[in-house]
Order: C-alpha cells, then sequence, then structure tokens
C-alpha cells in the first residue's frame, strides 16, 4: 500500500460525480485524474466508485472513505490553523468561527469600534462546514482552534 495518499482528488471526484468536472476543478486532464483514482483504488484494494455511462456514485465502502476523508480534511485544516495560532501567540488573535451559512458580517461591521479601542488584537476568520457533528465538535473544542462561533 502506498504510504502517502492524497485524497483530496478522490473528493473532488466524488462531489463533482464525474471525472471530467473534478478534472477542471483540478487544472489537470480527465486521463490524468482516472490514473490517480484507479492508482488510490488499487493502493487501498477497494472499489470506490461505481463507473456508468451516466457518471459516478460512491460504493458503500467510498462513501465511508469519503465521509472519513473530509473529516480528516477538516481536521488537518484546523490542525494547520492551530500551529499557526502558536506561531503568532505573541499577538493577541480572536478565532472566529464562520460558515457559508453564518457569516461573519456582524464581526466586520463591528471591527472598526473594536480596533479603536484595542488596537494590538486582532482576528482570525476560521472557515467550518455547518453541520451538527462539526457544531458538536467545535463547541467541545472551543478555544482550541475556534475561541468565538458566529451562529450555529
Amino acid at each position: 500500500m502506498s504510504k502517502n495518499i492524497n485524497f483530496s482528488s478522490f473528493i473532488k471526484v466524488a462531489e463533482a460525480g464525474s471525472f471530467n468536472k473534478a478534472a477542471e476543478e483540478l487544472f489537470i486532464t480527465s486521463t490524468a485524474l482516472i490514473k490517480q483514482i484507479n492508482l488510490l483504488e488499487n493502493d487501498l484494494e477497494l472499489r470506490l466508485f461505481n463507473r456508468t455511462h451516466r457518471g459516478l456514485t460512491l460504493t458503500k465502502a467510498g462513501e465511508s472513505l469519503y465521509n472519513d476523508a473530509k473529516y480528516i480534511d477538516e481536521y488537518t485544516r484546523n490542525a494547520i490553523s492551530r500551529a499557526r495560532n502558536l506561531m503568532l501567540s505573541d499577538n493577541q488573535v480572536i478565532n472566529i468561527g464562520t460558515s457559508p451559512i453564518m457569516p461573519a458580517q456582524m464581526v466586520m461591521d463591528l471591527w472598526p469600534k473594536i480596533h479603536k479601542d484595542c488596537p494590538d488584537l486582532s482576528f482570525r476568520l476560521v472557515p467550518f462546514e455547518n453541520t451538527s457533528d462539526n457544531a458538536r465538535e467545535i463547541l467541545l473544542n472551543l478555544g482550541k482552534n475556534i475561541d468565538i462561533v458566529v451562529g450555529l
């Protein structure tokens, strides 16, 4: 089995439901993407997609791997964010969790007033996917990589 498995292409194909659409979004050829997915399936010894003339659908194994890969991808982004926060720990940074469903526009509108009173304070918007599982995870770990959440 390959030691360096990159799931980003797999995630993109699963979400697009088509090699052509995913390849376009990844700026590579569909032939190259098909080879990547075939290699991934061979390395993992799993069939991840049902391939038909109508497009692609995930197999049960593919669905399971997709859900876990999305979680790992989000967890990795959060780990990188935490590492960056540690690097910037000399500054006073507030990490504000925001999602497409609950944008941080209110914070953006208030920022000039806050910055006037607290010029050393800065904030970082931390995007997250607004799902019930993710919301529980964020609330359980509040203060680690997200300090304040704009609506859950």
